[in-house]
């Protein structure tokens, strides 16, 4: 059993379920890397872009045997390609990004329930989440899905930092920055945007307290969101123009 009164005691028990958390889920997510090729259906294709990539020089554009990849936005394939070049390894690349995306996941459900209840809760958050299947399938799989659920969740923590947590305004701007990297990953990460629905209920009497400098801090969100989508679409376009 956990000894849940051992978790809230100081700062260092914090750390070590933390590394705990981490260490277990490096070991679950991380079995067999480098031992086995890319699986079909999606596996493949991605390493073979991300391969592209590299020996091309083309990052901008997604290629796939010659040909342009419209199907999905290259955040993922990104990932895959610069794994490549620290590892030289293909079989290793293409599982870092989702091996890296569960882990952080964990981390971030870990400090929400840390913040919002107490350490052994969100430690007991990020252990349920690293047994569950389908989460954990995901991280060992090099599909997108793990990547943009890790973007959905930093958004959703940036938004929950700035409502229930008094973080500040940068946590509100990393809400909609992370949405962004979600949409330039699968189109997806408007999903966190979901929350600030329910807060304009929540926090109805902030809304009506707000000032001048309060509305256009809040109407700068979206900003943010299109500089994450900016740093694939502005170079895109510009190499389209220059083409």
């Amino acid at each position: 059993m956990i000894d849940e009164a051992r978790l809230l005691n100081g700062p260092e028990d914090r750390r070590r379920a933390l590394l705990l958390l981490l260490l277990m889920g490096l070991v679950l997510f991380g079995a067999g890397l480098g031992l086995r090729d890319p699986w079909p259906a999606d596996e493949p294709r991605f390493a073979l872009i991300a391969k592209e990539m590299v020996e091309s020089g083309q990052w901008l554009f997604p290629m796939r045997g010659g040909e342009i990849y419209p199907d999905k936005p290259p955040m993922f394939m990104w990932g895959i390609a610069l794994g490549y070049l620290l590892t030289g390894s293909i079989k290793v690349a293409f599982l870092l990004p989702s091996l890296l995306a569960g882990l952080l996941t964990i981390l971030l459900v870990w400090d929400t329930g840390r913040r919002l209840w107490n350490p052994a809760t969100g430690f007991m958050a990020g252990l349920l989440l690293l047994f569950t299947v389908q989460f954990t399938l995901q991280a060992k799989t090099a599909q997108i899905d793990a990547l943009a659920t890790a973007f959905i969740t930093l958004g959703l923590y940036g938004f929950l930092r700035f409502l229930l947590c008094e973080g500040g305004w940068r946590w509100y701007w990393l809400g909609w920055f992370a949405a962004g990297l979600g949409i330039i990953t699968k189109g997806v990460g408007l999903l966190a945007l979901l929350i600030l629905i329910p807060a304009v209920w929540t926090h109805r009497e902030q809304i009506r307290a707000a000032s001048w400098a309060d509305w256009l801090k809040g109407l700068a969100g979206p900003l943010f969101m299109l500089l994450a989508i900016g740093l694939w679409l502005v170079p895109m376009l510009s190499a389209v123009a220059q083409s």
